[in-house]
This record gives structure tokens, C-alpha cells and sequence, in this order.
């Protein structure tokens, strides 16, 4: 963590501070004293040599009974940051980081039968790599939404419903896990969940919910009805079923997971950055029910905030070879 972010981050319960500003807060985070004599002990100097950032939860209660509610909300907080790599990374290029590592290694012998030749490929693959919150990160999230939403987490508005707040805070989290993972189907399926639980609510039927709701919140960009998103996203919902009901994938495509992202960045800009538009679940319904009316009437929205954002990456083909 750059000094540009004080070189600390705080979401929800969970602070992230870089060691080499923990001697400086050592007080502020609760040492007893001074952090030199911490880290006298052979099995503490090791345990602060392994990582250049460290996760703190304060709680109450005996350690072995809190251990599994801690690393939940550690878990939890270090996919929140992964979430700000949506817009931010092209996802050929983000990173996975946190409490579980990934790392592949693929050895392949290839045989020419005729000339009994062979090649022995080792390849290894990794996707854990530094994810720096460096000056660039912050300059990019200060024209968007997360910065906004990392105070909506602690201070979200008086009148917000509990329960949707809970329900966004749980999308951020998913979305994370999205960004963290290289396999296609379940980026897509995680995208596809998100935009459903943001969108709709009992009763609906999705095939329809999903993309009228979507454009209620983005179809006033021009090229809406010019790319037929209505219908892609129709075809989006139908592979999700495809995938859930029969456990067929085989239509997923990258290019699938690189419009859901832009759909979720949108989504996610537009009610963070006018959260007090949206308290509830219901008032996001009752938005798109009005955006639908207005169409239908053919009159000027005057329901539509002028303030509403559209962001579309410029993802080139080599974006679209692969997670």
C-alpha cells in the first residue's frame, strides 16, 4: 500500500496496514508496547518477515472460539479490495491475492511419431501477483464509485434498509471473488448473480426483470438499442440457466464475463454514486418501472438523474483469448 493511501485501508471491521508503518500505530492498533519487544520472540519475527501487509480485527472473547469469525471478515474485506479491480485491471491483467494462493504448473511432452522425436514443455502459471493500491489506483477510484462505496460500508445513509445494504455490501464481495478467479464459467456465473441480486427481487421473471431494469439504469447511452444490449442480455440469463439447470458452459464466452463486468461497473456506479435515490431494493423497482413508463409514453424522463454515469473499457482482442 502506497503512502498516497496513508499506507492503511480500512473496510468494514478489518484494518490493512503496511508493516512498515506498524511501530508508528502501534498504540492506535493496540499493542501493549513497543513493537521491537513484540517482535523479540524468534516465532513473532518470522511471523511479521512473511507479508508486507497485515490484516487487524479487534474483538472481544476467547481467540480459538473468534479464529473462524475473523478470517471470515478478513476474507471478506480482502475480496472487497479485489472488487476495485473491476474497471481498474482488464482481466487478463488483474491479480489474485489474499489468504489462498493459486498456482499452476503444466508439464506437456510432445511426441513426433514419425521421427520419434519429443519437446518437453514446463509451464507454470500464476495469477498471484502484487496488487499495489498505489497513487494511479486511488486517481482512478476518485472518478468513479468504490472510494464512495468503502465509506458506505461504515456510513451508509439514515434511511437505508438494512437488508439491501447487506445485499450490496454481499454483491461487492462476490464480485471480488470474480476478479480473483481464472475460471470462465464461474466469473460469469458470479457476474450474472450480482446483476440479478442488484436488479430483482421475488416474483420476477428474470427474462424479463434483468434487461428492463438494466436499461432503465444505462439505456439512455446511445448505443443501447444500436448493440440490441436487451437481447444480449436475454441470451446472457439464457446461458445462466444453460449452466445452473443442465451444467452446460459451452456457450460461455470471455467476450460473455467482459460485458457482464461493464454492466455490473455501471450498476454499482450509478446506485453507490446516488445511494440516497436507492435505500431500498423496492426503490430500485420503482425507478425502472417509471424509466419503463416514460418509454412507453414517449415523454422526456424527468425521473432519470442527469448524473448518471456510463463507463465502457476499451478491451482489444487479446482481452477476449482468455481469463
Amino acid at each position: 500500500m502506497s503512502s498516497a493511501i496513508g499506507n492503511e485501508i480500512k473496510i468494514g471491521r478489518v484494518l490493512f496496514v503496511d508493516i512498515n508503518k506498524i511501530p508508528a500505530i502501534r498504540k492506535r492498533l493496540g499493542f501493549p508496547s513497543a513493537f521491537s519487544k513484540i517482535v523479540s520472540s524468534q516465532y513473532s519475527k518470522v511471523f511479521f518477515e512473511q507479508a508486507k501487509t497485515f490484516a487487524f480485527v479487534t474483538f472481544k472473547g476467547i481467540p480459538d472460539e473468534k479464529e473462524t469469525e475473523c478470517r471470515e471478515l478478513i476474507e471478506n474485506a480482502v475480496n472487497i479490495i479485489s472488487f476495485s479491480q473491476l474497471g481498474y485491471c482488464n482481466r487478463k491483467n488483474n491479480s489474485q491475492f489474499g489468504l489462498i494462493k493459486d498456482i499452476r504448473t503444466t508439464s506437456a511432452h510432445i511426441i513426433n511419431t514419425e521421427l520419434h522425436e519429443f519437446t518437453v514443455d514446463v509451464s507454470v502459471e500464476s495469477k498471484v501477483l502484487l496488487f499495489y493500491l498505489s497513487k494511479e489506483w486511488k486517481h482512478f477510484h476518485k472518478n468513479y464509485f468504490y472510494l464512495n462505496f468503502l465509506k458506505f460500508i461504515s456510513n451508509p445513509p439514515i434511511k437505508m434498509q438494512r437488508l439491501w445494504k447487506d445485499t450490496i455490501i454481499r454483491a461487492a464481495i462476490m464480485i471480488g471473488k470474480s476478479m480473483q478467479s481464472r475460471d470462465l464459467e464461474y466469473c460469469f456465473l458470479w457476474n450474472m448473480i450480482v446483476i440479478e441480486m442488484l436488479l430483482t427481487g421475488p416474483g420476477d421473471k428474470y427474462s424479463d426483470s434483468l434487461p428492463e431494469r438494466a436499461q432503465a439504469f444505462l439505456g439512455w447511452i446511445g448505443f443501447w438499442d444500436e448493440n440490441n444490449y436487451n437481447d444480449k442480455i436475454k441470451e446472457l440469463y439464457k446461458k445462466r440457466c444453460q449452466f445452473v439447470h443442465d451444467g452446460n458452459s459451452k456457450n460461455i464466452t470471455v467476450a460473455d464475463v467482459v460485458f457482464t463486468d461493464d454492466l455490473v461497473f455501471n450498476l454499482f456506479w450509478n446506485i453507490i454514486q446516488h445511494i440516497s435515490l436507492f435505500p431500498t431494493k423496492k426503490s430500485v423497482v420503482d425507478f425502472s418501472e417509471k424509466i419503463k413508463a416514460e418509454k412507453l409514453l414517449e415523454i422526456k424522463s424527468k425521473v432519470l438523474p442527469r448524473t448518471f454515469h456510463f463507463m465502457k473499457k476499451d478491451n482489444s482482442e487479446i482481452n477476449y483469448k482468455r481469463i
